[in-house]
């Protein structure tokens, strides 16, 4: 079953049809078009309960010819509503699902075209499709998720020009708006409803290892793209983690006091013996920025 997917992914990407996303954290297919990474839509604990039946799908296209599309076909959404979707660098199993929203240049503006952003109403069976683009490519490994919001909770208003019935939804604390004599405060719920995982993975350099998979921290701009990485280790066992710069750097694990020149656009791989139990961090040593929190286990 698994294999015909791929099959059909592969097949509608040739007519430049965008293709059913599979299973899991990303999956990859290439055509001639160019390389798609696809996932799907998963509601998050925290989304109102009328959204918590959402499903669907999301990709991500590296175009051959340059530049990227990205991609969502939901459903189980309430009728008639509008939504946004926003492309974010981190995994959806981060505290902060899907992490900051990706950017072309990182700490400008949060609007299109510097970030991906997917605007669109569902219809009267809560069905809805929106398809963004850039001229830019998103480079590989930061197209962590795409999560999805209700429009409101950004400020957007309805097809008719009024605003939305009001409604607000907190990442987090208490919703103060409708506090009164006789107010019995609702539950607060994310405006986060939910995520598709595309890169997130690989963005986040993984929180576990398995034979064959060495954990990837991707650094751009001096920071970690998804946040300080988390890996753990039993003590006894081999540490490995690599780090991707897109400047040199000097990469210096604390506590066992290793250190490495990454160069600009480089990778360097660490690998030593768990010998020392504890918590220990990895960073950028003269930016004294961390990237990886080391725990060790007994």
């Amino acid at each position: 079953m698994k294999d015909a997917k791929k099959s059909v992914v592969a097949a509608l990407a040739l007519v430049a049809v965008i293709a059913l996303a599979a299973c899991g954290s990303g999956e990859t297919t290439v055509s001639e078009e160019g390389e798609i990474v696809s996932g799907e839509f998963t509601a998050l604990p925290d989304a109102p309960p009328a959204d918590s039946r959402v499903t669907g799908e999301a990709e991500i296209e590296r175009l051959s010819s340059g530049g990227t599309k990205v991609f969502l076909d939901v459903s189980g959404l309430e009728p008639e509503t509008q939504y946004i979707a926003h492309l974010h660098t981190g995994g959806c199993d981060q505290a902060d699902p899907g992490g900051p929203h990706f950017q072309f240049e990182k700490g400008g503006s949060e609007e299109p075209p510097n970030e991906l952003h997917l605007k669109f109403t569902s219809d009267a069976a809560g069905k809805g499709k929106a398809t963004t683009s850039s001229k830019s490519e998103v480079p590989p490994g930061e197209a962590g998720s795409v999560v999805l919001h209700l429009a409101h909770s950004h400020g957007m208003t309805s097809s008719a020009g009024e605003p939305e019935a009001e409604t607000v939804f907190v990442h987090e604390g208490v919703d103060h708006s409708n506090e009164g004599p006789t107010h019995k405060p609702e539950p607060a719920h994310s405006d986060k409803i939910a995520c598709a995982e595309l890169e997130g993975a690989a963005a986040a350099g993984g929180e576990s290892q398995s034979a064959g998979d060495v954990p990837t921290i991707v650094v751009r701009d001096g920071e970690p793209v998804g946040g300080v990485q988390e890996l753990e280790f039993d003590a006894g066992e081999e540490v490995r983690f690599r780090v991707t710069s897109d400047e040199a750097e000097e990469i210096h694990v604390h506590g066992y006091d290793l250190a490495k020149n990454v160069p600009a656009g480089g990778t360097v791989e660490f690998a030593f013996p768990a010998e020392l139990e504890g918590i220990y961090e990895a960073e950028l040593e003269e930016q004294g920025v961390q990237i990886v929190e080391l725990q060790i286990n007994p």
